[in-house]
């Protein structure tokens, strides 16, 4: 419960965050230049992660499948860049209501589709 309350307060202030340097301060960063000013941010915090969770297996297995790597490393890029256009064209809070929304189709229709009962 403690690790997803601190990924959700993250996740949260990086989406204000990126409102603010992208529409509310003197730099009025670009979706793209907001992009290359949060990656060394975020390679901090999981560079953290990585050194307190790592394996030497990685290594061999990244060079074992660096062609599923690559593309998914573009994806990646992509989606933080539409996330960025996202916040500076809507606002932080359309862009967490809008996930908590998906969130909620998903589990409507997955609910629907095999046929599980969803109880509070």
């Amino acid at each position: 419960f403690v690790i997803q309350a601190i990924s959700q307060f993250a996740e949260c202030s990086k989406n204000v965050m990126g409102e603010y340097l992208m529409s509310q301060t003197d730099f009025k960063l670009d979706p793209l230049t907001y992009t290359m000013f949060m990656a060394p941010v975020s390679l901090l915090f999981l560079s953290l992660g990585v050194a307190w969770t790592w394996d030497p297996a990685v290594w061999p297995a990244a060079k074992e499948n660096w062609q599923y790597l690559l593309p998914s490393a573009l994806l990646a890029y992509a989606l933080n860049l539409i996330i960025a256009m996202v916040l500076k064209n809507c606002s932080a809070m359309g862009f967490i209501l809008a996930g908590m929304l998906k969130d909620i189709i998903i589990v409507v229709v997955s609910s629907h589709i095999f046929g599980d009962v969803i109880a509070g």
